[in-house]
């Protein structure tokens, strides 16, 4: 997986209350760039992304393909807790958000 382990003092940056959302480059700390994916809802589409949070009460399903297989080579879903973020080790495509069905186990 491209992805590295949730942080749970990873700073949701300008993502506002209630929202996921996807950054195209690297930022450290509180930041005024502009997600490449901001939303409040279930998404699908393409959106690059570097480093994510799920500033939202629920868990989130994120599927993404790596960058460098332009959308061609597999796709990887990861599980991101509620109010928790992290980064990708690689530049990836964001390109579905979806609620996770609560089954009573938590991401890990």
């Amino acid at each position: 997986m491209a992805s590295a382990p949730s942080a749970s003092a990873w700073s949701p940056g300008n993502c506002q209350e209630g929202t996921f959302c996807v950054w195209p480059d690297w930022w450290y700390g509180d930041t005024d760039m502009a997600p490449s994916l901001a939303t409040d809802a279930e998404w699908s589409g393409s959106a690059r992304g570097h480093i994510y949070y799920n500033n939202t009460s629920r868990d989130v399903t994120m599927t993404y393909v790596l960058v460098q297989d332009e959308g061609q080579g597999p796709a990887y879903t990861a599980c991101v807790s509620r109010h928790q973020g992290s980064y990708f080790t690689v530049p990836v495509s964001v390109t579905d958000v979806t609620w996770r069905e609560d089954d009573g186990t938590p991401c890990r």
